[in-house]
């Protein structure tokens, strides 16, 4: 995860407090800045910013309008915490000190464009991004790292029946009591897509799995009043043990394979539907619905874009997606924040694998690793969309692409998705799991 210093403006332009309006005004527009440091004998003593000054008399003292009371950080802060600190305080500008000496400023549009890459607006947590960038790290320290997946059980079920609002305060609840039982030395928490949350940590096998259980048993205790019937989750747990000393690994493959791991191993861990009683599985053909026949047939057929939409509000947006497979539908939404074309294109393609998903067998799993745009040799633009396919036997890693039509790339996003996802669910997925990096050393 990406810390102060390397978000921070380094040599940062000062003012005294005897420098007049004007000249702060200049300073700032010149620079392309916000505030200025406020430094008599090279010691800070306010910050004064562009919001302070304009409007004011060209000729006063900034002393007589700075700010006495600004925040410090250090350089080695995360961006997160960073964020958290501007949230907090209500403060526009961190400045950076390090041994005592001014080195940087950092204002909060620089860790929006930074943080809006890479947390979920709705929990505040991290997404995969940071999650793999944390277990790559530790990898490469030397440390062995576990891998643990959290699915909400039934979760489709709260959206439904209570709509997306109390979804999403279920969603923020599990977020909260994760958030609250990790280690922030041993292990990075992310919301990795949809209502399913990531933890690496650095914990022995053994160590994770105790760790998950707590977390388990803590989410069951969750109330929240328009949910009588309660919050469950399942877990899957990957790593925390080698079985061979590594010889010129490739991290980025073995986090992979972790995470496609743990995920199979969550899937088989979750909940599933009782059987159907024999008697009507043994129903005559002649005897069941018109409607119900027409319903199964429909099942078999390829999932098609009913509607999206489409909110935004500053950074922040929200896409809904609705799918038809037949006579049956299935929507799903996806918040984050829109910043970058290419942020907006997973935003879209993410909630057409959500939608996707409901159309699936409860143990199967889609989800979203890249969404990216093209030009074509014919003037054309193409939206390539890769994306990983789980299911209890193996993980297969689809792609698929749309062409742009009538200027609408998001469109386009979550039709890659579907045109990935059709001609897989067409075949049966074969491919097994390739040779383990890593054995669990326990599995429940």
């Amino acid at each position: 995860m990406k810390t102060v210093r390397d978000l921070m403006t380094p040599d940062v332009v000062w003012v005294t407090p005897s420098t007049r309006v004007k000249v702060a005004i200049t300073f700032m527009k010149g620079h392309n800045i916000g505030a200025l440091p406020v430094l008599v004998n090279s010691g800070l003593v306010g910050l004064v910013t562009l919001y302070e000054v304009l409007g004011e008399p060209q000729d006063s003292p900034v002393e007589d309008l700075m700010s006495r009371e600004f925040t410090t950080v250090e350089p080695e802060m995360t961006a997160y915490d960073a964020a958290k600190l501007i949230r907090d305080t209500g403060t526009t500008h961190l400045i950076v000190v390090e041994n005592g000496q001014m080195v940087g400023i950092l204002s909060r549009s620089d860790l929006i464009m930074e943080l809006g890459r890479t947390f979920d607006p709705l929990t505040e947590l991290p997404w995969s991004d940071s999650f793999r960038e944390w277990a790559m790290n530790a990898l490469k320290g030397g440390n062995e790292i576990s891998i643990i997946l959290f699915d909400l059980d039934k979760f489709g079920v709260f959206n439904k029946k209570y709509g997306h609002v109390v979804g999403d305060k279920v969603i923020k609840s599990v977020a909260d009591v994760l958030s609250k039982g990790i280690d922030p030395d041993l292990e990075l928490l992310c919301r990795y897509g949809g209502d399913e949350f990531g933890i690496v940590t650095v914990r022995h096998a053994d160590e994770a799995i105790a760790l998950a259980d707590v977390l388990k048993e803590r989410i069951s205790k969750i109330e929240i009043p328009e949910v009588p019937e309660g919050v469950s989750t399942s877990y899957g747990m990957f790593g925390g043990r080698r079985t061979k000393e590594r010889e010129d690994i490739h991290y980025a493959a073995t986090i992979d394979d972790l995470i496609t791991r743990a995920s199979k191993n969550c899937t088989a861990n979750k909940p599933h539907k009782a059987p159907l009683p024999a008697a009507e599985k043994a129903m005559p053909l002649s005897e069941i619905p018109a409607a119900q026949i027409e319903q199964q047939a429909g099942r078999a057929a390829r999932l098609k874009i009913q509607t999206i939409n489409f909110s935004s509000s500053g950074t922040e947006a929200k896409v809904g997606v609705t799918l038809k497979k037949g006579v049956d539908e299935f929507a799903r939404e996806s918040s984050g924040y829109a910043v970058g074309e290419e942020s907006i294109l997973r935003l879209f393609a993410e909630a057409a694998a959500g939608a996707a998903c409901k159309s699936l067998a409860a143990d199967h799993r889609i989800v979203v690793e890249d969404a990216s745009i093209q030009e074509s040799g014919k003037d054309d633009e193409i939206v390539n969309v890769v994306a990983l396919y789980v299911n209890p036997r193996s993980s297969v890693r689809l792609t698929g692409c749309a062409l742009v039509r009538r200027g609408d790339r998001y469109r386009a996003a979550a039709a890659a998705l579907l045109d990935a996802v059709n001609r897989q669910i067409e075949i049966a997925p074969s491919r097994e799991p390739e040779e383990e990096l890593y054995s669990h050393g326990k599995t429940e």
